[in-house]
């Protein structure tokens, strides 16, 4: 259907443009009712597709040019600026569509401000320099003057947006006509405005058939699975640094050149300055929950002290020398209290041996828990010296932990290992602590 619609739509305009060609004196109510009826079997078809975002924008760009050809074939000068919603509506609609094409991942949120930086600042560059030749375009201020401003301004971000989002997808012949229909869309959109400050406009002219052509490429759209192809690519950076580049670069000229350049270019600069500190905020915001999210995945949930994946982690670190001790501690009788009172009451114990330990443990040693009722510790020291903590550590709990204010007295098992060529450490410490309880 997508192909036989837009087929016919072009065959269709072209029928009627040799019809003008070759027709002294061409039927203006003929030519606006083919436009009107091809942009509204676009909007169809688009519906069809189930391409709601875009079927919405034709339509709405349809109504206007309805109302506004019958205003314009009953010969009223003014028409109501009403008429103009239809059109403004055109631009977020199909704006929204292209950005969601970037919408499809984890990341979207990160590529749909990308999308939006890099069209915005492109646009803004685009803006004041392409826009400043049309005459009258910013004269004064009143609501003609500002979406006679709006319409050219849209097309160029319109423009630079779709380009972006494209070259994260293969390049295909269906991107190259849509991309080509938004280049057509945006120069029949300037060109107009230029002929109408030039008041050189006419109804009836080539200027219809260039939207009309331009909205017919529009329409085309990718299969819906074909969108995945570029869930998980981000934009290039550069590009993104080029952007932000020609924001600032922008508003800069705008200050030194205020009288060569459009002023509304500063509205798409700022647009994309906004969206970089935001882009910041998101980056920092994911940058501190990596770090926590680390700090988790190496931290004993329970009592807080590390665990065993960051002890590991400390073993295998060039930092902490050739001369340590490994102290393996088991705490003995445990299991009979979280019989007694429960696993929260054993929890509680937990935590608070967590907390003796580390009281008397020297600052050089790493503690962390290995699971269970199990701790692991690892010191700069030589046998000596390690086995003099392994006596502190059994002396913090002497004094007894209350466990539902009843008192309770635990004792600990401990091996000590000390760091050698060839030894597995953990093993050793492993070995001497079920020795250690054994001997008990």
């Amino acid at each position: 259907m997508r192909l036989s619609v837009r087929g016919a739509c072009i065959g269709f305009l072209a029928a009627h443009a040799f019809e003008r060609i070759i027709s002294p004196q061409p039927s203006f109510f003929w030519d606006l009712l083919i436009y009107n009826l091809i942009v509204f079997a676009l909007a169809v078809t688009l519906l069809v597709e189930a391409e709601v975002l875009l079927s919405v924008g034709f339509a709405c760009w349809g109504l206007s040019s309805a109302a506004s050809s019958w205003f314009a074939l009953n010969s009223v000068a003014a028409a109501p600026i009403i008429l103009d919603l239809g059109y403004v509506l055109f631009f977020p609609f199909l704006i929204i569509h292209f950005l969601k094409l970037s919408n499809s991942s984890p990341k979207s949120k990160i590529q749909f401000i990308d999308a939006a930086i890099i069209a915005l600042g492109i646009s803004s560059f685009l803006t004041a320099f392409a826009l400043k030749p049309i005459p009258d375009l910013e004269g004064s201020i009143n609501l003609r003057n500002i979406l006679n401003n709006f319409y050219p301004i849209s097309d160029v971000i319109l423009c630079a947006l779709v380009i972006t989002i494209f070259s994260k997808h293969k390049i295909s012949l269906v991107n190259i006509l849509q991309g080509f229909g938004f280049l057509a869309f945006t120069i029949t959109d300037i060109k107009f405005f230029w002929i109408s400050a030039n008041e050189d406009y006419s109804l009836g002219s080539w200027i219809e058939s260039g939207w009309i052509f331009a909205l017919i490429l529009i329409s085309l759209h990718h299969d819906r699975d074909s969108k995945k192809e570029s869930e998980n690519h981000l934009f290039n950076q550069k590009m993104i640094f080029l952007a932000i580049f020609l924001s600032f670069l922008t508003l800069g000229s705008l200050t030194i050149w205020s009288d060569s350049l459009s002023k509304f270019a500063v509205i798409p600069a700022v647009l994309a300055l906004i969206m970089a500190f935001l882009r910041m905020s998101i980056a920092l915001k994911h940058s501190q929950n990596l770090d926590e999210e680390h700090k988790l995945a190496r931290t004993d949930e329970l009592t807080g002290i590390a665990n065993r994946r960051s002890l590991l982690a400390k073993l295998n670190d060039a930092e902490f020398g050739p001369t340590h001790c490994m102290l393996l501690l088991d705490l003995d009788s445990f299991k009979e209290i979280n019989d007694d009172f429960g696993h929260d009451a054993g929890d509680a114990v937990l935590r608070e041996v967590a907390r003796r330990f580390e009281q008397v443990l020297p600052s050089n040693a790493f503690l962390a828990r290995l699971g269970g009722d199990e701790f692991g510790v690892l010191v700069h020291a030589d046998f000596q010296e390690a086995a003099e903590i392994s006596k502190r550590l059994e002396l913090s709990l002497t004094s007894p932990i209350y466990v539902d204010q009843v008192p309770r007295y635990l004792s600990v098992s401990i091996g000590v290992a000390e760091k050698t060529v060839g030894i597995d450490l953990i093993r050793a410490a492993d070995e001497a602590m079920y020795k250690a309880k054994s001997a008990r």
